[in-house]
């Protein structure tokens, strides 16, 4: 079972894509360039292109959007609030994570290649930013709430790093309502049988 909680208090969450995988399949890493799966992820919560890519390189068992435990479709993660996915996967194999923070250009949270073992593991996820879009903030440019507008792109051509969070004085979102300090979800990973 893996659970994602929802630190923020303004950003939702989109339906996470979850991927089980070996040590030789890698999705993303700080320091590389996002790929057009990660970036679509990042940039528009749209989980079809991993899935339908990634879903097809050696060494990946499963690769699925979320769905809560009980729910019969994938939904965002509000803030302050949590869901539990049930994913078959095989000790010592690898679990990446990566949902959108909806109200931003590209950002996103989750993990990368973390190696599955036979206890509970708790990890506080930080934001990163997918250096595919600018942070230019405007709601013309965000899929979330704040905006509603998908698909619609200011290229960066940047590498994936830490998120600066939400800056005062540029585009639409004022950081009071839609920024975050520190991690933005907490994901436990509790193996069951």
């Amino acid at each position: 079972d893996v659970t994602v909680e929802n630190l923020t208090s303004g950003q939702p969450l989109s339906p996470p894509l979850i991927a089980e995988h070996n040590r030789h399949a890698d999705f993303w890493s700080v320091g590389d360039i996002a790929n057009h799966a990660v970036a679509a992820i990042a940039e528009d919560a749209n989980n079809a292109p991993a899935i339908s890519v990634l879903g097809k390189v050696r060494g990946v068992g499963v690769i699925q959007t979320g769905v809560d435990e009980g729910a019969s479709a994938p939904a965002p993660i509000g803030p302050g609030a949590s869901q539990t996915y049930r994913v078959k996967a095989e000790p010592w194999q690898r679990l990446t994570l990566l949902t959108m923070l909806v109200n931003t250009n590209d950002g996103f949270t989750g993990l990368d290649s973390v190696r599955l073992g036979k206890k509970r593991t708790v990890i506080m996820a930080r934001a990163y930013d997918a250096g595919s879009e600018a942070n230019n903030q405007l709601a013309s440019h965000i899929p979330g709430p704040v905006g509603g507008n998908p698909f619609v792109r200011a290229p960066e051509g940047e590498l994936v790093r830490m998120h600066p969070g939400v800056q005062a004085g540029v585009g639409d979102l004022d950081p009071a309502a839609y920024g975050w300090t520190g991690p933005v979800a907490k994901v436990t990973i509790n193996p069951v049988r």
